[in-house]
């Protein structure tokens, strides 16, 4: 019997979220790490300013600062506004921070499609994705370029530790220079060593999560997806085209070293807790330390155990219909007093977002009926998601995903309600959808809505956002057991879930968030 690797439980209140994992090892573990977090919900790119301040915040006696990894521990408060630079329409420059992809975007290459050019901000979710886009003092910034990581004796650069964004000696910083590291030759940049592992389980995420956009990532156009581009950089091994392991023989390596030497902080735990949060995906590098050995190292051949609870037997899906509003999916849909304040400041009405979710809460939301998921999803750079006593509202890049077990589904009929405006219609992107009619034959089928740009009106100042509303579902699989089909589930008894919808025990509940009688509390 093949060996096993084990956690004691289902990592920082993770459930059953890597379940889809379990068992599996070397390259098919990579793709089922792909599965679980390929698709992140990541902002819009003017957001992160925000999202920095739950995800790279570090706690002081006074204000908490902006924690920035190339110069090792900015003296920037987070509610300052220096990235701007003095000007307004100079959001980034030489001062203050910057955001920086810690992959470079200048790698993501983006291809022109039917002649058309598109540009880095064009290859989502990747442009956005606050997992590899880390706050950085633009001085030091600047320095690294797009260069990429290596290890030097700092030929070229090093800071001098005198200057006013309070770096402490120069041995503490980041260095620039030609590389010292495997066989390659060149210019590198050479990060602070308490936060190479960092970096590391960092890119052992991007090319997992988007295991399937390497080296030609997929086109779609349904303003939820990314365009065609391909890695370049000389971290990537561009003689080969297979995504499995993609690095560079010295990259990789060094990579490796670098997880190994620096293992996984309580800083990484927080800010992967707050990503998830933010954008709904995790990174498994940061959950199961040393998870990288076991999909490309030493233990490839050794089976992923994810932790958690196993079903006695995998389920089969049935037919059910769902009714889609607030109930539901059974969370509390009421504005927080922080973000209430927040809507009075800012001189909003805080009660005409009492039915939208916080802008920077964006876990998907999913229930089980029949053993049929259905995930409702900000979708990416989505910035409302809506539900009240009788419906759901589809805005632009909201998603409605519907996942089948051991079993196929052949058709899904929606109910629809209210439209503002006409060309708001609902899109699928497999099979055939007609007159809300969706036919195939698919174990998971997404649908969005017809993209409708806002309108602002200058004399109210105030902004229409167009949305098409779905009130209920019903869906067919392929072989029906005959179970008694379910309504809607309500949340109206002391059951306990956690945020991923799934059922807990009140006993023996680990520290997190969880959801009763549809509403939020914590365990500490």
């Amino acid at each position: 019997m093949a060996a096993m690797v084990s956690w004691a439980q289902a990592p920082h209140g993770t459930g059953t979220y890597y379940q889809k994992a379990n068992g599996k090892k070397g390259r098919e573990l990579k793709t089922a790490m792909y599965q679980i977090i390929n698709t992140p919900s990541v902002m819009d790119y003017d957001s992160l300013w925000t999202a920095y301040r739950y995800s790279d915040a570090i706690p002081t006696d006074t204000v908490p600062i902006i924690w920035d990894m190339y110069s090792c521990k900015s003296a920037y408060s987070i509610y300052t506004n220096l990235h701007r630079n003095g000007s307004a329409s100079d959001p980034e420059g030489v001062k203050g921070f910057q955001r920086e992809h810690s992959m470079p975007k200048s790698w993501f290459n983006p291809v022109a499609k039917s002649g058309t050019s598109f540009t880095y901000k064009d290859i989502w979710p990747h442009y956005s994705d606050l997992t590899h886009l880390i706050p950085a003092e633009g001085k030091v910034n600047n320095k690294r370029s797009n260069n990429p990581y290596g290890e030097t004796t700092g030929e070229n650069y090093k800071l001098d530790g005198k200057n006013k964004t309070g770096y402490k000696s120069e041995e503490d910083f980041s260095k620039l220079g030609l590389n010292t590291y495997g066989d390659y030759v060149g210019t590198v940049f050479e990060p602070n060593d308490m936060y190479k592992g960092d970096l590391a389980r960092i890119y052992f995420y991007m090319v997992t999560a988007y295991e399937k956009k390497q080296p030609t990532w997929s086109s779609t156009d349904a303003g939820i997806g990314d365009h065609c581009g391909t890695w370049t950089g000389d971290m990537f091994n561009l003689e080969d085209d297979d995504p499995y392991q993609p690095f560079a023989p010295w990259a990789f390596d060094m990579l490796m070293k670098w997880a190994k030497d620096d293992p996984v902080s309580q800083k990484e735990i927080d800010r992967n807790e707050a990503i998830y949060k933010m954008q709904g995906n995790r990174n498994p590098f940061v959950d199961y330390p040393g998870l990288e050995d076991y999909i490309w190292g030493e233990k490839k051949d050794v089976a992923f155990d994810y932790g958690g609870e196993l079903p006695e037997a995998e389920p089969t899906s049935d037919n059910c219909e769902v009714a889609l509003n607030k109930t539901t999916f059974g969370v509390d849909w009421h504005p927080s007093e922080a973000y209430k304040e927040e809507l009075t400041n800012a001189g909003k009405d805080w009660t005409q977002y009492d039915n939208l979710r916080e802008y920077f809460d964006r876990t998907p939301l999913t229930v089980s009926q029949n053993h049929v998921d259905i995930t409702f999803n900000y979708g990416i750079y989505g910035r409302y998601l809506y539900a009240d006593a009788d419906l759901i509202r589809m805005y632009n890049y909201n998603t409605l995903k519907f996942n089948a077990h051991n079993n196929k589904i052949t058709k899904i009929e929606f109910t629809l309600g209210e439209s503002n405006h006409a060309d708001k219609k609902l899109k699928a992107f497999v099979g055939t959808l007609n007159d809300n009619v969706w036919t195939g034959e698919e174990d998971e089928v997404l649908f969005t809505s017809e993209y409708v740009q806002s309108k602002y009106n200058s004399g109210t100042k105030t902004t229409t956002n167009y949305y098409l509303s779905l009130s209920n579902v019903k869906v067919t699989v392929a072989n029906p057991s005959g179970i008694e089909q379910m309504k809607a589930q309500r949340y109206d008894d002391d059951r306990i879930y956690n945020l991923m919808g799934v059922q807990m025990n009140a006993s023996d509940l680990v520290p997190g968030i969880y959801i009763k009688n549809g509403r939020k509390f914590v365990v500490k």
